[in-house]
């Protein structure tokens, strides 16, 4: 270094720069557009709701028979399956909605006292002792389930995508 006042500044020290003749001209960076609306999804909305239908059903049959797990493994299915997250997660609420909330209405439909089971499982939780806070924990539980195991399907292989 001949000049000591270039101390410090831009350019003084070449680190990593090649002797060469001729530079060549830096590239200009390609702009980077943020786009907030919606993107072009992975499936047919037809074979979404078909696939949601056929979960909700079997959620539904597991749940009368009291498979009450099956929400949690229906996540972690949704969550391998090569879909947006919120495809996926959209998937599980609806069908847990579906399976679990016909599997709730079927008793008491067919004339069996799901009210009054409903309101004492809310007041033995500590909730307000109605049927409709009953079922809507039901329902939120399942919900919970299917949503953690679409997290932690994703977590896991998130290397794999």
């Amino acid at each position: 270094m001949n000049d000591p006042r270039r101390l410090g500044r831009k350019g003084a020290y070449r680190l990593g720069e090649l002797k060469s003749a001729a530079k060549p001209a830096p590239r200009a960076r390609a702009r980077h557009q943020p786009s907030f609306g919606a993107r072009r999804s992975r499936g047919s909305p037809t074979g979404w709701l078909a696939v949601c239908a056929a979960t909700a059903a079997l959620l539904g049959l597991g749940a009368a028979f009291g498979l009450w797990f099956l929400p949690f493994v229906a996540g972690i299915l949704a969550g391998v399956a090569p879909w947006r997250l919120r495809s996926a997660l959209g998937l599980v609420v609806l069908a847990v909605c579906a399976g679990w909330g016909a599997a709730l209405a079927w008793p008491a439909l067919s004339g069996a006292p799901a009210g009054a089971t409903a309101r004492t499982v809310a007041a033995l939780a500590g909730l307000p002792p109605h049927a409709g806070v009953g079922v809507a924990a039901t329902l939120l539980i399942g919900v919970l389930q299917a949503a953690v195991a679409v997290w932690l399907a994703r977590a896991l292989t998130y290397r794999l995508r």
